[in-house]
């Protein structure tokens, strides 16, 4: 996995974890109706939909220039592929005109 994409997703991961450990503090606290628990939660909840938004355009810039990438080598690379492709041919035709 790209090194770009997988410390954001590490990080959700962390989050998560985080939230989750929140939500079962916030459970054992709803008969204290404690609010720094909900408040802690709610700051947790938007780190959270912060860090989701991250990732996604570090995605987002990866298949962009991955893109960019893949058509430039098209581009640079054409009559190679062009070459490749027909010596194929020629080897397939070849091989099948030998079973006549």
């Amino acid at each position: 996995m790209n090194a770009n994409v997988a410390e954001p997703l590490k990080q959700l991961h962390n989050a998560l974890a985080e939230l989750a450990s929140l939500a079962e503090t916030a459970v054992a606290a709803a008969a204290d109706s404690n609010s720094d628990v909900v408040d802690r939660l709610k700051g947790t909840l938007s780190a959270v939909r912060q860090r989701i938004k991250d990732a996604e355009q570090v995605l987002k810039r990866d298949t962009v220039r991955g893109a960019e990438v893949a058509e430039q080598y098209i581009h640079d690379h054409a009559w190679l592929s062009i070459g490749v492709a027909a010596a194929a041919a020629f080897l397939l035709g070849a091989l099948t005109a030998r079973r006549d």
